[in-house]
């Protein structure tokens, strides 16, 4: 879909214009940018997903971004996606390896915050974790799942 069919207006039309500014750094890992899907459903609030494929290692990273509201966290949520269904959520995968404080670029609660400078700052911090910490993983030469907690569902 097209931004104009999803009509992405606020937070989320800015967010997808920063997203769009930092394609080039997913590019030069071998990502291609596919677009943007509108997920969650009707029912509950909807929010942007940008998904990125690499023909190299068949390995995709798809980027969502939520708005705070509500006195809940908004930011980002991001997985590695290798097939078939192995997933890496990246803030999980940071806190696993003592990494927090890189972690809290993910969220944040106030909804006055400046979310351009808020998305800037995390693609930028992505991008980094891309050129480093990710960049096997990325590459297909290692691969490691995050713990999902199914809060008492399994």
């Amino acid at each position: 879909m097209s931004m104009a069919e999803l009509a992405l207006t606020g937070d989320f039309a800015v967010v997808h214009e920063v997203v769009c500014r930092h394609v080039p750094a997913f590019v030069a890992h071998g990502f291609e940018f596919k677009g943007v899907t509108l997920d969650g459903s009707p029912e509950s609030d909807r929010y942007p997903a940008f998904h990125f494929s690499s023909e190299r290692s068949a390995m995709e990273i798809d980027i969502s971004f939520f708005s705070a509201a509500g006195g809940l966290n908004g930011g980002f949520m991001v997985f590695i996606i290798k097939p078939v269904d192995h997933m890496l959520n990246v803030k999980d995968y940071l806190k696993l390896h003592g990494r927090e404080a890189l972690a809290r670029f993910f969220s944040y609660r106030d909804p006055a915050t400046d979310i351009r400078s808020f998305a800037e700052t995390f693609l930028q911090m992505l991008g980094g974790l891309l050129d480093r910490d990710l960049k096997p993983i990325i590459e297909g030469r290692t691969f490691e799942e995050t713990p999902i907690d199914w809060m008492g569902y399994k």
